[in-house]
C-alpha cells in the first residue's frame, strides 16, 4: 500500500511498513473517543482538523500528569503554543519534565527549568503536532502533521516502538534527546 503520508509523518510510516496495514481508509475523522478507547485500538489513522486533534492531546497530557510522566508536544508555531502556555506552567507541577517544541522564531520564554522549549524554526517539524508521554509498556501518544491549512494526518499509536523512532528522528532534527523511554 502507498503511504498516504509525506514529510516528517511520513518518514515514521515509512520505518513502519506494517503501519499500512492497520490503515483503513474509510475512516477519515479522528472520532471524540476517551483515552481508553484509544488504547483498546492501539494505534488508529486519521484525517482531522484542529478540534478532535485538541481533543486527544488533552487526554494525553491529562494522562501524563495523573501519572507524572515525562511530556513531550509540538506546536506548528508560537500561537499555538501560547494558548496553552499558562497551563503548562500550572501541569509542570505533576509532570517531571516538559518539552515544548514550535516554530518560535526569535521569541524567548522564559519558563519553570522543567519546562524546556525547543525552537523548530526552518525543520520540517514546524508543521508537526505530536503529543507523546510514557505509559506502562513505554512511550506512545499522537503524532500528526499539518498537509493543508487546518487539515492534519497522522496517528495515534501505543506502540512503544514507533515513538521511540519518532523520538530519535525528532531529537537528529534538533540535536538533542528526549528521555520518555
Amino acid at each position: 500500500m502507498v503511504s498516504p503520508y509525506t514529510g516528517f509523518v511520513g518518514k515514521v510510516w515509512e520505518e513502519f511498513p506494517q503501519l499500512a496495514e492497520w490503515h483503513n481508509l474509510d475512516e477519515s475523522a479522528l472520532p471524540m473517543w476517551n483515552l481508553d478507547k484509544f488504547i483498546e485500538a492501539g494505534y488508529h489513522n486519521f484525517l482531522a482538523n484542529r478540534k478532535p486533534l485538541y481533543h486527544l492531546s488533552t487526554l494525553i497530557e491529562k494522562y501524563s500528569q495523573e501519572n507524572s510522566k515525562p511530556l513531550l508536544a509540538t506546536f506548528e508555531e508560537i500561537a499555538r503554543y501560547k494558548f496553552v502556555e499558562k497551563r503548562y506552567q500550572k501541569m509542570i507541577n505533576n509532570i517531571p519534565k516538559i518539552w515544548v517544541i514550535a516554530n518560535f522564531g526569535k521569541t524567548k520564554f522564559k519558563t519553570p527549568s522543567k519546562i524546556e522549549v525547543i525552537n523548530c524554526q526552518n525543520t520540517e517539524l514546524s508543521k508537526v503536532w505530536s503529543v507523546i508521554t510514557r505509559g506502562p509498556y513505554g512511550p506512545f501518544g499522537l503524532i500528526a502533521e499539518e498537509f493543508e491549512d487546518g487539515k492534519f494526518r497522522g496517528f495515534f499509536t501505543l506502540n512503544p516502538n514507533v515513538c521511540r523512532f519518532t523520538l530519535k528522528l525528532m531529537g537528529k532534527i534538533l540535536s538533542t534527546k528526549f528521555n520518555i523511554q
